[in-house]
């Protein structure tokens, strides 16, 4: 199966594990100025699904991990089968694993995700569109003087003023917003 179809039968697997009236998600979350980008994100619960195929390569996966552990609550890798043995050995022990089975389009799920404590300030604001680091700043109260500045600015000063459970919650608000806008996976 190709990444397409795995999200589409993943987003499918988690809208019925989730069982919840309200869930969102969103495909190519962009970390780190566009550097890394988050596969399929529940954002609801801040957790990143990376998706490595059959034809995909783990030769990204420890970068990519370590900028999806500044920002996410909780990490899964969903690999073909023939991933599995390496990815094992690779993967922080927080990270939770599934395995995609291409004939049934059924996942398995090796070891659930969890909690990640090292979320950092400055990953988490650099998530942010300009609008919507502006927005965390009139929410605080904070705007006077930002509207003419650089994003990388705006985003550095909400990583410095900030406390961390307010940036986040800001975050997990404006992806909730971007996916109110986005087309949907189901």
């Amino acid at each position: 199966m190709r990444e397409l179809e795995i999200k589409k039968a993943l987003t499918g697997h988690l809208v019925k594990k989730v069982r919840a009236s309200g869930h969102s998600f969103l495909e190519e979350v962009r970390l780190h100025g566009g550097e890394v980008r988050a596969d399929l994100v529940l954002i609801e619960e801040m957790h990143c699904f990376e998706i490595k195929s059959e034809a995909d390569s783990l030769a990204r996966l420890i970068s990519q991990g370590s900028r999806y552990a500044r920002v996410f609550d909780h990490v899964t890798l969903v690999m073909a089968e023939r991933h599995v043995a390496k990815a094992m050995e690779l993967l922080p022990p927080w990270w939770g694993a599934m395995v995609l089975d291409p004939a049934t389009g059924t996942f398995r799920q090796l070891r659930p995700a969890r909690l990640n404590v090292r979320q950092s300030a400055d990953s988490l604001a650099s998530v942010l569109t300009k609008d919507e680091a502006l927005a965390v700043l009139e929410d605080s109260g904070q705007m006077k003087g930002w509207r003419s500045k650089s994003l990388y600015l705006i985003q550095r000063h909400i990583a410095n003023t900030m406390p961390l459970e307010d940036i986040k919650r800001h975050l997990r608000d404006a992806l909730l917003h971007r996916a109110q806008r986005a087309p949907t996976l189901q």
